[in-house]
């Protein structure tokens, strides 16, 4: 779901900064967009994640797209977080982990992490709390977030799509066990009508890498008779987080040079 937000990051970032995405059935759409523009990356496998980080005056981002499925089994999703951290976290100054308490699955990692010795991170707003989802993250924090669901009529829900929403709102909605068969219009819309659900939220992130958004929610809101509610959002929480963890790897690292040299 932050697929949009790595791009953007990695579409500002300096020469300085080399991308390696790490190969599996699951890069597909990320590649696409990096290669549409021209964002230079290299793909290695996990074998191969290790003897790609020697010596460098690089920063190296090492980019590992778990698969989407996981989403839809939280205690799946925690072994798979954390086994690849235990595995993997020896290799590398710090981890940034693109994904909010969605369940609160993966509330408490930076604490149980704590020992590993590098910085363990997750996407938190300007106040320091974890975001809820990524509807939160794109609306910049909770508040607002919050803001936007009590804005509604009286047993009115609104379903919230930001570009990377709508692009696997079939998907999103088998995972968020709203329906087993998202092309069973009548179904699906007996779901949501059971469920309250009025309006469509069009959340407009800033960033138009998905180039039928606009179309998207347009066919969603006419296929279950919503209506479009407009909300501005935006990458800040992602790039915030993102140049947090990168400011605190590059002090530790500066820190433990000197103390080398001592």
């Amino acid at each position: 779901m932050f697929e949009d937000e790595l791009v953007h990051i990695f579409e500002e970032e300096g020469e300085n900064t080399r991308l390696l995405l790490i190969e599996n059935e699951n890069i597909e759409g990320i590649e696409k967009k990096l290669t549409e523009l021209s964002i230079k990356y290299e793909k290695i496998s996990v074998e191969d994640v290790a003897s790609k980080l020697g010596d460098t005056d690089e920063f190296v981002v090492v980019l590992n797209i778990l698969e989407f499925a996981l989403d839809a089994d939280p205690s799946i999703l925690k072994d798979k977080v954390y086994m690849t951290i235990e595995e993997m976290g020896d290799l590398f100054d710090g981890i940034l982990v693109f994904y909010g308490l969605c369940g609160n699955v993966l509330g408490s990692i930076e604490s149980d992490f704590a020992d590993l010795g590098i910085p363990v991170r997750i996407l938190k707003d300007e106040q320091g709390n974890i975001v809820d989802d990524c509807i939160c993250a794109a609306f910049g924090d909770r508040s607002a977030y919050v803001e936007a669901m009590m804005g509604e009529e009286r047993g009115e829900g609104t379903y919230f799509l930001t570009p990377m929403q709508a692009a696997n709102w079939r998907e999103m909605l088998v995972l968020a066990k709203l329906t087993p068969d998202p092309d069973d219009i009548e179904m699906t819309k007996t779901v949501f009508d059971y469920s309250g659900y009025k309006n469509v939220g069009k959340v407009d992130t800033g960033l138009h890498y998905e180039k039928e958004f606009d179309e998207t929610v347009d066919e969603f809101a006419s296929l279950f008779d919503f209506e479009k509610k407009y909300f501005t959002g935006s990458a800040k929480v992602t790039d915030a987080c993102y140049h947090s963890i990168k400011e605190e790897i590059i002090l530790n690292s500066s820190t433990k040079s000197v103390a080398n040299k001592d």
